[in-house]
């Protein structure tokens, strides 16, 4: 799980409070507010009254929750600082005092690639910046997608005062950015026991928040649960807390708990930026589309510079786009049962998503080609379509009409109902006039048929869930099979860059009659488990790059020829180019049985999908 797809990561990148910052213009200039001063008199007086006034402007941006007030507090004080910075009479004091307050408060403007620039000039010019205006710039560096310079100027912080917390949260995220989670973790559980004797505290609160969330980017979400319940137990209500467990609810697949959950953080902190956009997102979750839009569109506005706002709210104006899924498939065969099921087989097809109209409907075309060729000739399906689908409320309903261009050219209908009974339980259904689930060399001979279809499942978590379904298949030379199949997908192991889910599945199906045209066995089952690695190889931000291995082995056994062993192999590659754009593409190879003859199968596939 990327860190810099967390909305908590990346709101804390943009609004965390730095309180090194306050605490630096304290320090430098301690005392009471000198709004309500009398005018000075002298140029000095002048300088040092106008200082401290942005000095109480920019800690007072970095003390509000509202993006707006803090903006306009943090451009005043810009606007003070650039008079003094200008002012050919000031002292050198005067300068170097405004230049890294005028740091500090582009940091509260979250004017990130111009407080870079300041802070480099800064070191040109040959000043050495206290550690809060270092503390500063690290966020800086962070936010512009630079980590490792980031990660540096969080150590030289760290190096003069290795207390610092802010500097070790940020350090933490720094090194996350940097796919070091061993690293990153070590930080943050070194700063759960420093704060152990604070509880309640913000510190220790948000080393709390970390570290758990910190288990969620590492696929380990039961335990990052279970450190937020406990943390709750400690500080009840706590929006934070709350917050950070709505997240992790809904990455754990339980988006009306998560509601629950952000909407108590909400009652907490109503104008949080970031428990308003998680709030959206979990409506969109749940299909309340309207409520979730007028809420992204509202923050956009209010929050132009926040990245996280601005790319969620990007990747809702999407459903504006259209959106494309191509695949294909490529099969090479040896053995007798080949008459049965073809050689040099190919398979492609294409899904075109049109924008949607309105929040509930949107317009879908559809192209799908497949051919063998058998020892009587070559068997195709080649249909265009195209359907409307409509969603709300996590109910999904759809109807497609096509065409086959190839021999018999009937039309036909494709429709579906699927919907959603809490967290846990979904069903399906699904009907097909013209399935091309009827074998290819049964559509050679001219036979076509209608599938009925109905499924459930039951996820308990990311980990574990059950899938059913029981289809019948009735086609056109009088025969009926029924088949059904239970899987049980779990997951073995989850970390941060490796993730082991296993697969037991039961299949079984049963002819009305024997024989015809085309593999038809009266009776058969398979049981096979099946092991997929995913190994994310290389990440950067939005861009990554993942092997995956997949292993399968198990029993096919036919009504009249016995039990056999049957196998599975892949290796496949997936390269995500940006939140749009994924090309997966492999190679397998398989081993299976039919009326006793084995088949060998090499094959390649591709997927690429993608928004434009």
């Amino acid at each position: 799980m990327n860190a810099a797809a967390d909305p908590l990561h990346a709101q804390w990148r943009l609004t965390v409070v730095v309180f090194l910052a306050v605490g630096g213009i304290g320090l430098l200039f301690a005392g009471d507010s000198l709004a309500d001063q009398p005018p000075a008199k002298h140029s000095h007086e002048r300088h040092q009254h106008i200082g401290d006034q942005a000095a109480e402007e920019i800690r007072a941006a970095f003390q509000t929750d509202l993006t707006e007030q803090r903006h306009a507090l943090a451009e005043q004080a810009m606007e003070r600082l650039d008079s003094l910075i200008a002012d050919p009479g000031a002292s050198e004091t005067t300068i170097q005092r405004s230049r890294f307050d005028y740091i500090l408060a582009l940091r509260a403007r979250e004017r990130m690639a111009d407080l870079v620039q300041a802070y480099e000039h800064l070191l040109s010019d040959g000043y050495t910046p206290p550690t809060y205006v270092t503390e500063a710039a690290g966020d800086a560096w962070l936010h512009q997608g630079q980590p490792e310079r980031a990660a540096e100027l969080y150590r030289q912080v760290l190096a003069d005062d290795p207390s610092v917390h802010n500097s070790r949260i940020a350090l933490f995220y720094a090194l996350l950015e940097q796919e070091n989670h061993a690293d990153a973790a070590r930080i943050i559980d070194d700063l759960v026991q420093d704060t152990a004797d604070q509880p309640g505290s913000w510190h220790w609160i948000e080393a709390r928040t970390t570290a758990a969330m910190a288990r969620a980017y590492g696929n380990q979400l039961s335990e990052a649960e279970q450190r937020l319940e406990a943390a709750l137990l400690e500080a009840p209500g706590n929006a934070r807390l709350l917050r950070d467990l709505a997240t992790v609810q809904r990455w754990r697949g339980w988006p009306i708990q998560a509601l629950s959950s952000v909407d108590a953080a909400r009652q907490e902190a109503p104008d949080d930026v970031a428990v308003r956009l998680l709030r959206a997102n979990i409506l969109a979750d749940l299909g309340h589309f309207s409520e979730a839009g007028t809420e992204l569109e509202s923050l956009a506005v209010e929050n132009p510079d926040n990245l996280h706002v601005q790319r969620d709210h990007e990747a809702w104006q999407q459903r504006r786009r259209w959106a494309v899924n191509i695949h294909g498939e490529y099969g090479e065969s040896t053995g007798s049962a080949i008459a049965q099921f073809g050689s040099r087989d190919r398979a492609w097809g294409m899904r075109l998503n049109a924008p949607w109209l309105g929040d509930h409907l949107q317009p879908y075309f559809i192209f799908n080609f497949s051919d063998a060729t058998f020892p009587e000739g070559e068997a195709d399906y080649d249909r265009l379509g195209a359907g409307l689908s409509w969603r709300q409320q996590r109910r999904h309903a759809f109807l497609e009409l096509h065409r086959n261009r190839t021999g018999q050219a009937d039309v036909g209908v494709v429709a579906g109902y699927q919907w959603h009974h809490g967290d846990h339980w979904s069903f399906a259904t699904r009907y097909e006039s013209f399935s091309t689930d009827v074998p290819l060399r049964a559509r050679g001979q001219d036979l076509d048929g209608r599938k009925a279809e109905v499924g459930a499942r039951w996820q308990a978590h990311e980990s574990l869930g059950v899938r059913m379904n029981l289809s019948r298949l009735a086609i056109s030379d009088g025969n009926i099979r029924w088949s059904a199949l239970v899987a049980v997908p779990h997951r073995l192991r989850g970390s941060a860059h490796h993730v082991t889910e296993g697969s037991l599945d039961v299949y079984g199906s049963r002819a009305s009659q024997s024989g015809g045209p085309y593999f038809n066995p009266e009776r058969d089952v398979s049981l096979t488990y099946a092991i997929e690695h995913d190994w994310l190889t290389w990440r950067r931000y939005q861009q990554s790059f993942s092997q995956v291995f997949v292993l399968a082995g198990g029993s096919y056994w036919q009504d009249g020829f016995g039990a056999n062993a049957i196998g599975l192999a892949r290796y496949e590659h997936v390269w995500r180019f940006n939140t749009g754009w994924r090309l997966r593409y492999g190679v397998g190879v398989s081993s299976r049985v039919y009326d006793g003859d084995r088949e060998r199968r090499l094959d390649g596939r591709f997927l690429l999908e993608g928004v434009f």
